[in-house]
């Protein structure tokens, strides 16, 4: 696995126990002398078929993923971490994703309303509200942090707020709250919400910045949602986490320079090699771990 990076993430980012698979790591980052720019990172050898599954605790779960653009894999020919895990693991998983949705519903017809997240979760034509869900995972969208989304954010309601009528979805906080409570009370499963990689402000793409979303705004988003995640904690009957991977010093050194002007179409979003080497195992290793724990 490629370690360090010409343009490291800022020190100042916590950083992470290096990454233990509990099942054999049969994907991983190569080295910058294996990389060919030539070879095509959503090429045949990244295909699902391709993919050898490895032991697992996750083998026989049922994962539900909720988001955008990001989980559906538009990079990556609709291709993403929620795929290739359910492969690598032995799960099995349904993907509700719909690209340049948001979280916040504002009552339009378009990627903000009807098809927002809160709207998608509550009418979902995949979900099967009676199904035994073993985790829930929600992507934490870039979408309500561009520049025009940014007065949509919200408030964090008070620590004993619980009940769904009581959060408001044309807000980003809302609704993020209000899938918390919704998932408890269908599935009463775990819930994972998960950010992207590192990216600042800018318009580089070679260093790692996005100009709209930018990074900072994005980064502030994730900190919400842990402290909505650390509100919620705090009643016996959920339990929520947060996935960063935009914060974690050791997942986003990881890829080099050259791996990720590969890999990554642009700051946001993977190619398949990209998911595949790169994501996935953060993220597997991520829920392997905490499952393990909840169900000792």
């Amino acid at each position: 696995m490629a370690c360090g990076n010409n343009n490291p993430v800022p020190s100042a980012f916590s950083s992470n126990q290096s990454i233990i698979h509990i099942g054999e790591p049969e994907y991983t980052i190569p080295e910058d002398d294996e990389i060919n720019l030539n070879d095509d990172p959503n090429g045949a050898e990244y295909a699902i078929d391709e993919v050898v599954e490895i032991s697992s605790p996750l083998k026989g779960k049922t994962l539900y993923w909720l988001g955008s653009s990001v989980t559906y894999g538009s990079a990556s020919n609709g291709v993403s971490m929620a795929d290739y895990i359910s492969k690598l693991t032995g799960s099995s998983f349904v993907k509700d994703a719909v690209s340049g949705t948001t979280i916040f519903s504002d009552g339009s017809s378009v990627n903000s309303g009807e098809k927002s997240y809160t709207s998608r979760l509550t009418n979902s034509q995949y979900f099967d509200k009676d199904a035994k869900v073993d985790a829930f995972i929600c992507q934490i969208s870039t979408n309500d942090c561009i520049a025009n989304n940014l007065n949509k954010r919200g408030r964090i309601t008070d620590d004993d707020t619980l009940n769904m009528e009581d959060f408001n979805l044309k807000t980003s906080l809302g609704g993020v709250e209000y899938i918390i409570s919704y998932v408890t009370n269908t599935w009463d499963c775990p819930i994972y919400f998960y950010s992207g990689a590192y990216f600042s402000d800018g318009n580089n793409k070679t260093q790692r910045q996005n100009s709209n979303p930018k990074g900072s705004d994005y980064a502030t988003f994730i900190g919400q949602v842990k402290q909505i995640a650390d509100k919620w904690n705090e009643y016996m009957d959920y339990h929520v986490e947060v996935i960063d991977l935009f914060n974690d010093k050791g997942f986003n050194n990881q890829a080099s320079d050259k791996y990720y002007s590969w890999a990554t179409s642009d700051p946001i979003h993977p190619k398949k090699a990209g998911y595949l080497q790169w994501w996935s195992p953060f993220i597997q290793n991520q829920l392997e771990k905490s499952l393990l724990a909840l169900n000792k």
